[in-house]
């Protein structure tokens, strides 16, 4: 039997001369001061000073994720962030393999839904190395022809692996239906099209247009100063001029006025069950909530779900809910995977049984719309909640990333050292209110093994 990888899911993202620079500075619990700096042309640089490991992890997001694109051109800027470290216009691919081997070996970049990421973790001998690596591969990227078709060549693989990707794809399915006009719910790695399509000048004009020093911030955590961090900003960035952006326009609200239903048949022994509803982005007002919501629905093994679906009633082999972080709208998604037949029936029709794992999940829901939660499960949301979280920022690179996205996505880097008391100020009656406002409408995606009539299995060797 094909599970889905669920865990592949539960999860994208520096000159001289410069005379003025602004700072804010905060003090976290681990003692170490965390500082936002912001160079003249823009650059946002934050650091979080950690010392005794002599290791320092550095992250840079763009702001260019999906929402820069439009159906024309989705997938050019993942064909970008691949191209970043194939060459620049100072250093070879060959030469930027070896710099990035001799400052760890570790350096890469990913495309995400709000922001194209480039992280590196390195040594605090080598940090001035990296930091050079880096600006140069954010600001002077080379889009040779060769390289081009290299990484076109490995995108269409992607591509056509993906489809063969259950979760992959039915959790595509599941976006599509939620969102119907914004870069959420179109394919992470971009259309087929734009990478057959796409030129090295249009990946240059994609790139001239966003990785600008005021599009980008700079999250720097680990054993090295604040001083010699900025001076290698500087001189890696400082001399970049700042640009006017294309316009951002954001990403409107979407409505799911009907629930949507999407069902098909697979070569699969389990039936998996994918519903999904419309949420709130990491900065509105109502996120702590509507995350502490979604942990007691489906986080963990006290959730509603668990007790209700698994252990009560026996139905599923992993049960869960979702909720990805975006910058704009999000979505919350609850899985169940499941057996198809009933134990008394194995001749039942597997959409049955799928009917009633529905019914059952949805009583959940509706539970948390109807009545407060009792103390003891909220507070074990809560708790699961600041766990969950803390246990994610457990390396130097998690926290690096941390710190960046935050402060990229608008939330503010403050929000990293506030996330706890946030979510211990939660109340129940906030947590019905928004499942009341969230938990509506819904899409759903059924998965539902062939069926093979007894005849024909009887005919079977």
């Amino acid at each position: 039997m094909r599970m889905l990888r669920i865990s592949a899911v539960i999860a994208l993202i520096l000159a001289l001369g410069v005379s003025c620079i602004a700072q804010e500075i905060i003090e976290t619990p681990a003692s170490a001061a965390i500082t936002k700096k912001v160079l003249d042309n823009g650059l946002t640089v934050i650091i979080k000073p950690e010392s005794g490991s002599g290791l320092v992890a550095i992250v840079a997001l763009v702001r260019a994720g999906a929402n820069q694109e439009s159906m024309q051109t989705a997938g050019v800027g993942n064909f970008v962030a691949q191209m970043l470290l194939a060459g620049t216009r100072m250093s070879s691919a060959e030469e930027v393999a070896a710099i990035a081997d001799q400052v760890g070996g570790n350096l890469s970049t990913q495309w995400g839904p709000d922001f194209t990421e480039l992280r590196t973790i390195t040594t605090s001998a080598m940090f001035n190395r990296a930091m050079s690596l880096l600006g140069e591969s954010l600001t002077r990227a080379n889009f040779e022809q060769k390289w081009v078709d290299q990484v076109r060549a490995s995108t269409l693989r992607q591509l056509n692996a993906q489809q063969d990707d259950l979760f992959d794809s039915s959790y595509s399915t599941l976006r599509r239906l939620l969102y119907e006009d914004n870069g959420y719910g179109r394919e992470v790695r971009g259309s087929e099209r734009t990478a057959k399509m796409a030129t090295p000048a249009d990946l240059m004009k994609f790139y001239g247009s966003y990785y600008v020093p005021n599009n980008i911030v700079i999250s720097i955590v680990g054993d090295v100063g604040i001083e010699q961090a900025m001076d290698r900003a500087r001189k890696a960035f400082g001399t970049e001029p700042n640009k006017k952006l294309p316009i951002n326009r954001g990403v409107p609200d979407e409505k799911l006025d009907i629930c949507k239903f999407r069902a098909s048949e697979v070569d699969i022994q389990a039936a998996y069950l994918l519903c999904g509803w419309l949420a709130p982005g990491v900065v509105s007002s109502d996120y702590s909530a509507t995350v502490v919501a979604v942990n007691a629905l489906g986080g963990g093994k006290g959730s509603l779900m668990f007790r209700e679906l698994r252990q009560k009633r026996g139905m599923g082999y992993e049960v869960g809910a979702i909720y990805p972080r975006y910058k704009y709208q999000s979505h919350i998604m609850a899985y169940v995977i499941t057996d198809p037949f009933k134990e008394s029936a194995q001749t039942a029709n597997p959409s049955m049984v799928l009917d009633e794992v529905k019914t059952a999940l949805l009583e959940q829901v509706e539970s948390l719309r109807s009545k407060l939660l009792s103390p003891a499960d909220l507070e074990r949301a809560k708790g699961y909640t600041i766990g969950s979280y803390a246990l994610s920022h457990q390396r130097l690179i998690d926290r690096a990333y941390e710190l960046g996205w935050l402060e990229a996505s608008g939330a503010g880097y403050e929000a990293y050292t506030n996330f706890s008391s946030a979510i211990e100020r939660v109340t129940a009656a906030e947590v019905q209110r928004a499942a009341q406002r969230y938990f509506t409408n819904y899409a759903a995606v059924l998965l539902l093994p062939k069926t093979t009539s007894p005849a024909t299995s009887a005919g079977k060797e």
